[in-house]
């Protein structure tokens, strides 16, 4: 709430290395002018079963379950010194464990951009593959007192106070379009474009924009020695939902809660890893990094069938629906068996033909994320970096540049 604000920037420390350091707030920092959003946990658990094969028609034996949990945190619009707008996420409960991890991750993945800045002479500056993290606070006594209650109920009636002793993370306001919200975004169309064609090919580039943009924004965190390890398309900022301006379009990761290094690793996650065909512990990283890119196969679909398909007739393919039919009736197979089943169906027709281009380059890397979920050979290798070179990327970065 409006109190004294302090000066509040990602600052130079001085010493043997340059660094970026996370300012600590206290509650007078603030102004929080409203809550913007909230953020609950949802938890996949992939089921195997011994003794035979699974039927895949029994619903008693499903392949994966997702339980989602409340309110776990809280986004909230403020202000620091000077009027500079802020992103506010206060971690509710027992999940401030999340968030003390994605400090612990900023931290470290800040770190490794100062060592590269150094290597390379070159000027030191938040990661613009990152939301940019400006420090965090811990909520203390003045959040009971009285007047600040009272307070609070005045100017945000609708939304509980917050406790005392939360953590909060704050960072640099860049909005809070996701990869989620672009497929029912609303686009200007030029007046002379009667068909639809200019504003389905602009549409097109976009889509190629958001798959490169998120390629480089995890090929650049995995280089660094961290996986994410909740991917979504809530977990891609956009900065800009507007698809004729794909040429300037950035993605940057997001919460970051669930993000690991390998020393961050437990004991047991260390031996599943193993388990999955880690046959060493320099294996383990690269072996969860795929479970990334695996994870985007997914996004991506979604994005590309739901983008290119009539907004209110044909099937929706959601997330967990996607999953279903690709690994359960498809067993994986991208490129043939689901590529055929959107071909039947007339809603699909403009994402079929964007997926075709390049000799089917669009399925081709698909299948690639895809396939990441049991690497086997060659597939063990599969990086980000090396996807971003799919001839069906390239040629959209040669037009477009």
């Amino acid at each position: 709430m409006p109190l004294t604000p302090r000066l509040a920037l990602l600052v130079w420390c001085a010493g043997s290395a340059r660094v970026l350091a996370l300012q600590v707030f206290t509650p007078a920092d603030f102004f929080i002018r409203r809550q913007v959003g909230q953020l609950g946990v949802a938890t996949e658990t992939e089921w195997q079963y011994y003794g035979g094969a699974r039927n895949k028609l029994d619903a008693s034996q499903p392949s994966r379950t997702v339980e989602v949990s409340g309110v776990s945190v809280r986004l909230f619009e403020g202000e620091i010194a000077g009027g500079e707008r802020v992103l506010l996420k206060e971690y509710l409960g027992a999940a401030q464990s999340i968030g003390e991890n994605e400090l612990i991750i900023t931290r470290h993945l800040y770190d490794r951009n100062a060592e590269a800045a150094a290597a390379s002479n070159g000027s030191l500056r938040p990661p613009t593959e990152l939301a940019t993290m400006v420090g965090h606070m811990r909520s203390d006594r003045a959040f009971e007192a009285r007047a600040f209650r009272d307070q609070w109920a005045v100017q945000l009636p609708n939304t509980p106070a917050p406790e005392a002793g939360n953590l909060w993370l704050v960072f640099r306001w860049q909005g809070l379009q996701t990869v989620s919200a672009f497929p029912k975004a609303e686009q200007a169309r030029a007046f002379w474009d009667v068909t639809g064609g200019n504003a389905l090919k602009c549409r097109k580039r976009y889509l190629r924009a958001i798959v490169a943009g998120a390629l480089n924004a995890i090929g650049w965190m995995h280089t660094r020695g961290v996986v994410h390890r909740s991917l979504g398309a809530s977990s891609l900022l956009l900065n800009t939902l507007d698809q004729q301006k794909a040429s300037s379009l950035s993605v940057k990761l997001i919460d970051l809660g669930f993000a690991a290094t390998a020393a961050m690793l437990s004991e047991e996650e260390v031996k599943s890893a193993m388990r999955r065909g880690a046959t060493s512990p320099t294996d383990i990283l690269p072996l969860l990094a795929l479970n990334d890119l695996h994870g985007l196969a997914y996004v991506l679909l979604e994005l590309i069938l739901t983008s290119l398909g009539p907004s209110e007739t044909g099937p929706r393919l959601e997330l967990q629906a996607l999953k279903r039919l690709v690994e359960d009736v498809f067993e994986d197979d991208v490129l043939g068996g689901f590529r055929e089943y959107c071909a039947e169906e007339p809603a699909y027709a403009d994402a079929l033909s964007f997926l075709d281009e390049c000799d089917r380059g669009g399925w081709r890397l698909l299948q690639r994320l895809v396939d990441c979920h049991n690497p086997q050979g060659e597939l063990a290798r599969t990086s980000a970096p090396e996807l971003l070179r799919a001839d069906w990327l390239q040629e959209w970065l040669l037009v477009d540049a």
